[in-house]
């Protein structure tokens, strides 16, 4: 019988009268606590005494945990938003340890009255408390960290306190809380019960893919066992799991992310919003062209000239999506005559308009991916929405995807028409990288003088790049959506340098021309039309020829052109085509370089030395190559129940890449000899079976990059290409394990941009102030939930419009979990409500109503 059944889940009665629980009610759980310890003192066995241990570890960090917590909560009403939006980071940790102490209780409880039943499962009960005191010890540490070091530093109400601090802060820190307590039997306790099955499902799904997909070579038919008996081993032991979490969240690479993440693009999954949610009049693709863009200005005195996306590589076309419940005039893809047609309702251009960004930590997911809340979206507010696929890191680091999605707002504000509206009333919107991105562009617009957006719908969105420690970035440490490892190998990924490089970087702004005399920018003024080809591009922009453009913004050179000379400009002024050149990242990852190579090539450089110093680097040399075999080759690790790296045998043989070959080719005939047995009445099924099994990812409709004609068909070799599942599961392992490296290792010496694009906390106060109404949507347990907070403040203070909503019990990204959940669907119509506010759409069922749910 599985012995995991994970945490106890009280009735929602209890758990209603219990959000902060009271001291007597505390004194309560140390009534029982005490009674079971005293019950099973004088049992000899070995259970029983496991069981003893575990309550009398429990009490004691019971105590600890309530007294820490009691002194952090006389503080936490300075860091709210308000008194009717109470919420941060400290509270947040309040009340995990309030929800902590009911399980405990429904624990005790249940022992009590069941341990002199002759049906009592000492053995799982040993396990539930003993999983309890790890947490609970978690649990000490962070709240020591939170009352000895943050309290005392976010002073004044301020949640990101002002201070230096370096990623080996950060990660020294991680290293002493034992992580793998927050991912076993106690798998999100904090959040939502209809969640918690969800949740663990997603984390036997981590764990059995990590395994396969490090796994050492074999044939087909080998992993396809591995895989039942990983999957079934994961839902069977949780302590196993756990441990399997805590070592892919600690070496995994940014590349296993983006594999693991993009299981959600297979075709069986990008079909099933299509299949059980809401239908839409249009889902159409509309390529929007990567060329230079000129939009008026709002004071109509000149026109702003914006380059095409050219960093980290040569430009490319921008596929978006447009998704409308209803068809509208002029909308793409509305064939001749279709007007007339019989049972065909053609609806006038809609005065509104969303755009919209995916999250994925700016390096997985799509429009597709996200479909399961955008088609809600679109029919609820019955406004076209187009939503943008903006290039992905670590290919396309930041600026490119800023550029991008810069590029095809300003598309859209040319060619409202294509799109069924008229423009009067635009509204952003933007989940977690996405809200960044939408944040972003608002700060650009609003520098160039360009229209802004009429609003901003942000969800859980990130508003300061830093590697610096806060109360609400600590509750990633348990997040099973987002670990905190993923988190920061995603910034890193998007916006990080080397240290040496960091000085190297300049911030947008710097290099950007300004279009009117009440620009921020520090370079001179260009007062008419130039030529920016490359033999003139100005000085400003001489760093983008030293393989630094990669970490400037390619919006930078902006040029300004006055109304009577756009037709004599528009055959000069041509935007810059950039490419960077092979090998120009400067975000390599540690694992990937041999040390032993770089001793080598630094003691090749040296030329020359005394005898003894060579032969000092020829044993090293020697040491690091004997070393990096036996970790590559020989040795491989786990993480132990103290959470340290214990290196052990690597067992397994790898197969040659020509027998994965065969299999590959092999496979198809599988599929469709279940095709030919199940008949025609079963082919879709099967192929999209098979479309799963064999690639990640959905067959996107080619279009051409034309703003006449959206909707041609783009160029082969520009459609981007994902990786299949057998080119995952069947390529040689060693080329997946080559890329390990623990966490500490990878962020020694990185640091991430400064630029306040990219950190809008940081932008210029009069730029912040010219931001429309902002309406922000949060979770109390999200690592984000401080920027927020902090973000809505400043707003506030400049006397911009703005919401903050903080929804209880829910995780970073509860959008895309809208389906499986009640407590998230009323989450994903309180969005909707706040889109409606910004849109000026009167609201069909108001605030109570929805709360109510």
């Amino acid at each position: 019988m599985a012995d995991d059944v994970g945490p106890f889940e009280p009735s929602r009665t209890t758990l209603l009268a219990s959000t902060e629980p009271s001291q007597s009610i505390f004194q309560t759980v140390l009534h029982l606590v005490e009674d079971n310890t005293q019950h099973f003192k004088n049992d000899d066995s070995e259970y029983g005494q496991r069981l003893y241990s575990g309550f009398l570890v429990l009490k004691e960090n019971m105590d600890r945990v309530m007294s820490m917590s009691e002194r952090v909560r006389k503080e936490v009403h300075q860091f709210d938003f308000d008194k009717d939006n109470p919420g941060n980071g400290f509270r947040s940790f309040n009340n995990i340890v309030d929800q902590a102490i009911v399980s405990v209780f429904e624990l005790c409880k249940q022992v009590s009255t069941s341990r002199g039943s002759l049906l009592f499962r000492k053995g799982h009960f040993v396990r539930e408390v003993e999983a309890w005191s790890q947490t609970m010890v978690s649990l000490v540490t962070l709240l020591e960290y939170i009352d000895t070091v943050l309290l005392p530093r976010c002073e004044d109400g301020s949640l990101l306190a002002d201070f230096s601090s370096s990623p080996n802060e950060l990660m020294e820190m991680l290293n002493t809380i034992p992580q793998y307590s927050f991912y076993g039997r106690c798998l999100g306790f904090h959040y939502y019960p209809s969640l918690r099955k969800t949740l663990k499902y997603l984390n036997i799904c981590l764990s059995a893919f990590s395994e396969i997909y490090y796994a050492d070579g074999g044939s087909f038919v080998q992993r396809t066992k591995n895989t039942v008996m990983s999957s079934s081993k994961y839902v069977v032991d949780a302590e196993l799991r756990s441990r399997r979490i805590v070592d892919v969240v600690q070496y995994s690479s940014v590349d296993f992310i983006k594999t693991f993440w993009s299981v959600a693009e297979t075709d069986i999954m990008t079909q099933l919003p299509g299949i059980v949610g809401p239908a839409l009049a249009v889902t159409q693709v509309v390529i929007v062209p990567c060329e230079e863009q000129q939009v008026v200005k709002m004071d109509g005195t000149a026109t702003v000239v914006i380059p095409a996306p050219h960093s980290h590589f040569e430009a490319r076309p921008i596929t978006c999506h447009l998704l409308s419940a209803q068809l509208r005039e002029g909308m793409v893809g509305l064939k001749p005559g279709e007007k007339e047609s019989k049972g065909v309702t053609i609806h006038p251009p809609s005065d509104y308009l969303l755009i919209h960004c995916h999250g994925g930590g700016f390096v997985t997911q799509s429009t597709k991916s996200q479909e399961v809340f955008l088609r809600e979206w679109a029919v609820s507010t019955g406004v076209p929405m187009l939503s943008i696929d903006y290039s992905l890191a670590p290919e396309a680091r930041y600026p490119r995807p800023l550029e991008e999605v810069l590029t095809a707002y300003c598309w859209v504000l040319n060619n409202f028409k294509v799109l069924g509206t008229t423009g009067k009333k635009i509204v952003l919107t933007g989940d977690s990288a996405g809200g960044n991105l939408i944040t972003g562009l608002t700060v650009k617009c609003i520098e160039l003088g360009i229209r802004p957006a009429d609003g901003l719908f942000l969800a859980y969105t990130p508003f300061l790049f830093d590697l610096i420690p806060s109360p609400a970035r600590l509750l990633a440490v348990m997040d099973p959506m987002l670990p905190l490892g993923f988190a920061l190998r995603c910034l890193k990924a998007y916006a990080g340098l080397p240290s040496e490089e960091s000085s190297l970087a300049t911030t947008p702004g710097d290099a950007t021309f300004p279009v009117s005399s009440g620009e921020t920018s520090k370079a001179p003024a260009v007062s008419e039309p130039m030529d920016v080809s490359t033999s003139d591009v100005p000085a400003t922009l001489d760093i983008n020829r030293k393989n630094v453009h990669d970490s400037q913004s390619d919006t930078e050179s902006f040029v300004e052109v006055s109304e009577s000379d756009v037709k004599e400009a528009e055959a000069l002024v041509k935007s810059p085509s950039f490419i960077s050149e092979p090998g120009s990242d400067t975000l390599t990852t540690v694992s990937l370089t041999s040390e032993a190579s770089k001793l080598e090539d630094s003691s090749a450089k040296k030329g020359s030395g005394s005898n003894s110093q060579k032969s000092e680097e020829k044993e090293e040399r020697s040491r690091r190559y004997v070393t990096e075999f036996l970790e590559k080759y020989v040795l491989d690790s786990r993480t132990d129940k103290q959470g340290r790296k214990v290196p052990i045998l690597r067992t397994g043989s790898e197969e040659s890449e020509q027998e994965d070959e065969t299999v590959l080719f092999e496979a198809p005939s599988v599929s469709a000899g279940i095709t030919a047995k199940l008949g025609k009445a079963k082919d879709a099924v099967v192929s999209g079976i098979s479309a799963g099994l064999t690639s990640i990812g959905f067959k996107r409709k080619e279009m051409d990059a034309s703003p006449t004609s959206p909707t041609q068909p783009e160029p082969e070799q520009l459609v981007r290409k994902r990786p299949s599942m057998a080119e995952i599961f069947l390529s040689p392992s060693n080329m997946r394990r080559g890329s390990r490296c623990s966490l500490s290792e990878e962020f020694t010496g990185v640091k991430l941009i400064n630029d306040h694009y990219l950190s809008p906390l940081n932008a210029p106060k009069e730029v912040l102030a010219k931001f429309p109404p902002c309406a922000l949507l949060t979770v109390e347990y999200d690592f984000c939930l401080d920027d927020d907070i902090t973000m809505a403040k400043i707003l506030r203070d400049l006397n911009v419009p703005v919401t903050v909503d903080i929804l209880n019990r829910l995780p970073h990204g509860f959008l895309s979990l809208s389906m499986v959940s009640q407590e998230a669907h009323v989450g994903c119509k309180k969005a909707i409500y706040r889109i409606k506010q910004l849109l000026g759409i009167e609201e069909e069922q108001n605030e109570t109503e929805i709360a109510s749910e």
